[in-house]
Formats: structure tokens, sequence, C-alpha cells
């Protein structure tokens, strides 16, 4: 009796044992290495927001050399993409990921070589031409790291799983709208540039009104809290600024320096409705 005390006993401790082990495994899985998914996802799709800025600043100092905001913003946007690529790289658990973030740095080396050069007319139109590829393999990343989320999910309540899910795509989302806070910047230089395209007024174009209809996407979404919609109300007024300017924002009769500079705020307030969204507990 002892013995068959004894024997049930151990099955009973390894059974424990391994259910221990197997919600570790679990608790990993969940997780983008020391990150969570939610935070990998913001953090990526910040990479998004820092090509583009960098390309503002450098295709604005173009004309405007001394401006010493413009240089300190290229270089710390330069050191902090470096930075969270090689996080983003070091932490991706699926190869298709890491391969999305080599790619990513492929296209940087190049991109990195202009922006480090004087500001000139010829290395600014060098910079129109590169900067949607590195913007699209960016933006890869971002999804590569989303679907390594819902890979994750899959050993969870499908339920769960989903709302989590939807959760990832409205942080990239609302992420989305500060790259094209400094994309809509970086066009209206270009759009002052020698030998512009139409092409290239037609960006403009194109992502003014990307902005404005992701707003109306974002205001209503289901997993909107309190924390957001005032999140959202903010950076709605601060985009108000450009919107109550549109015939002179597509005519370039708005200041340089107050373009660059609301292309700053509207990013900054995307942020914090970014942020806002990332710290939803589902």
């Amino acid at each position: 009796m002892k013995t068959n005390y004894a024997i049930k006993s151990l099955l009973i401790a390894v059974i424990l044992l391994l259910g221990i082990k197997n919600n570790v495994k679990a608790q990993d899985d969940s997780k983008y290495g020391i990150l969570n998914f939610n935070k990998a996802v913001n953090i990526s799709g910040k990479q998004r927001m820092l090509g583009q800025k960098m390309a503002k600043s450098y295709v604005y100092l173009v004309n405007n050399p001394t401006d010493k905001k413009a240089k300190r913003d290229l270089l710390t946007s330069k050191l902090i993409f470096e930075k969270q690529n090689n996080i983003l790289l070091v932490n991706a658990q699926l190869e298709s990921t890491k391969n999305s973030i080599k790619e990513v740095n492929k296209l940087w080396k190049d991109f990195k070589k202009i922006i480090e050069s004087t500001p000139t007319e010829e290395n600014a139109n060098k910079i129109i031409e590169t900067n949607t590829a590195l913007l699209s393999a960016s933006n890869k990343v971002v999804l590569a790291i989303i679907n390594e989320s819902q890979a994750s999910n899959t050993q969870f309540d499908e339920e769960d799983g989903g709302e989590d899910n939807e959760l990832k795509k409205i942080i990239n989302l609302s992420g989305k709208q500060r790259m094209l806070s400094q994309r809509l910047a970086l066009y209206y230089f270009a759009s002052g540039l020698k030998g512009k395209s139409k092409q290239t007024e037609r960006t403009l174009q194109s992502v003014y009104y990307e902005i404005e209809s992701t707003i109306g996407s974002l205001l209503i979404s289901d997993i909107n809290t309190s924390k957001v919609e005032e999140k959202l109300g903010v950076a709605m007024s601060v985009w108000s600024e450009i919107l109550n300017k549109e015939d002179a924002l597509f005519s370039q009769k708005i200041d340089a320096t107050e373009i660059y500079k609301l292309s700053n705020q509207i990013t900054a307030a995307f942020n914090d409705v970014t942020i806002a969204y990332e710290k939803i507990k589902l």
C-alpha cells in the first residue's frame, strides 16, 4: 500500500512539474523575447516614423542649413533607429522576422550614407528616391511581429486571441499616423525642390487624406478606452492646425519651419495615442 501511494505521489509530482514547464513555455512563447508583443509592435512601428523623420530633416536642411533643431533630430533619430533595429533583431523568435529586420539593415547602410552627407538638392533627391524602400521594409517588420503574435495566440483561447490580434492591429494603425505625419512634411519640402515630379505632389495629397481617414477609423474602434479617446482628442486638435490650412498646404504657402514644427507635434500626439493602446489590458 505504501509503495502504491509513493508511486501515485511521484506521478502527481511529475504531472505537476510538466504542467509548470508547459505553462512557462506558453508564457515565453507569448512574448517577443524580453518584450511583450504590444511593445514590440509599437517599437517596430516607430522605426517607420524614424526613417521618414530622418528623410524629412535632411530635405529640410537643404534650404535651412543652420537649423539646430533639425540637425539634432537627424542625429538622434539615426542613433535611435540603429539601436531599436538591433533590439528587434536579437529578440525575434521566427526566422522570417529576423530576415525582415536584416533586409531593413541592408537598405539602411546606403540610406545612412546619404543622411550623413552634407545636405544638397542632389542628395535630397536621392532621399526622395530611396526613402520609400526603407519604409516598406520597416513596415514588413511590423507585420512580421504581428504574425509572431498571432502564432503565439493559437495556444490560448481563440476568442481572447482574436481580441489580442485586433489590439496589435490597432497599435499598428495608430503608430502608422506618426510615420504619416513625418512623411507629410517630407513631401511638402520635396515639393519645393527643383525638378520635383507630379508624383511628389500626389504623394503629399495621398498622405494628407490617409491621416484624416485613419483618424475616423481609430475613433470608432471597439477597443478604445477613455484614456485612448482623451489622447485622440488631443491629436485631432493638433492635426486641425494642418486641416484648416489644406489649400495652403497644397500650394506651398505654409512656412517651412511651421510645417517642420507641426509634423513633430502631430507625431508626438499620435505617439501618446499609440502608447495608450499599447497599455490596454484585455
